[in-house]
């Protein structure tokens, strides 16, 4: 073969070979950008997801302050929302336990990421373990009076949609005890998402688990709202 043969030859190996490697780096690249922009999709769905229950958790707070009804429409984005039960029990010295109903309002995203609103607080609980508190509770252990703000919310449903659905709200009844009390105490053995709550009452209130204790108080205060959710489109 003569050198010029020799070096045309040469050439079409150097250029198959540079052809080969581009093309392999195309496919990683590709490949590795599709999976980045999945987990951003999803990423980004989950705090749309939980920008929405934000929202409707200060809503839901109005009831509260005396509005008696709310319409609120929210996307779903294909997740599923349903009420589900759940309880908190208080207590104070020389008197039995209250058990409270509290319910909870659980938005599950395509990852499995949980938004759990329950009684003024929301709490977004990752698949897998770990969450963060999203929004305080309304419980306040204060130097001289504790005050438990309870949001309960009824209602029977079970939803997942990808259209935007209206949640209709109405307050059915609201109710203050004070009791005079040196102490009282928090159980939330039936609350969900336990781990959040601690978190969310670790500081003024003192205990672990699922049971705390606001002490060395003049007085208990529980301010009690129930609130009806229905879907009504």
């Amino acid at each position: 073969m003569t050198r010029s043969g020799s070096r045309a030859v040469s050439d079409i190996v150097s250029f198959t070979l540079v052809f080969s490697t581009i093309i392999f780096m195309i496919g990683v690249v590709t490949v590795t950008g599709l999976g980045t922009l999945g987990d951003v999709q999803e990423g980004t769905e989950s705090n749309i997801a939980e920008v929405t229950m934000l929202n409707y958790a200060t809503t839901l707070s109005d009831h509260r302050e005396g509005i008696d009804r709310r319409s609120t429409t929210i996307k779903l984005q294909g997740h599923s929302l349903e009420l589900t039960n759940s309880w908190v029990n208080w207590s104070v010295p020389g008197e039995t336990r209250t058990n409270m109903s509290t319910g909870a309002l659980v938005r599950t995203t395509d990852t499995d990421t949980e938004l759990v609103y329950q009684s003024g607080a929301l709490f977004r609980a990752e698949d897998g373990g770990g969450g963060v508190v999203v929004r305080q509770s309304p419980f306040r252990c204060g130097e001289r009076t504790a005050h438990l703000a309870v949001t309960n919310v009824t209602g029977e449903f079970s939803i997942s949609s990808d259209r935007r659905v209206t949640l209709e709200s109405v307050r059915q009844d609201q109710s203050i005890t004070t009791r005079n009390a040196t102490s009282v105490n928090v159980s939330l053995d039936g609350a969900e998402q336990s781990d959040q709550w601690n978190d969310a009452l670790a500081g003024d209130w003192e205990g672990s688990g699922d049971e705390y204790t606001c002490e060395s108080i003049k007085h208990v205060v529980v301010h009690e709202t129930t609130v009806r959710i229905d879907i009504v489109q």
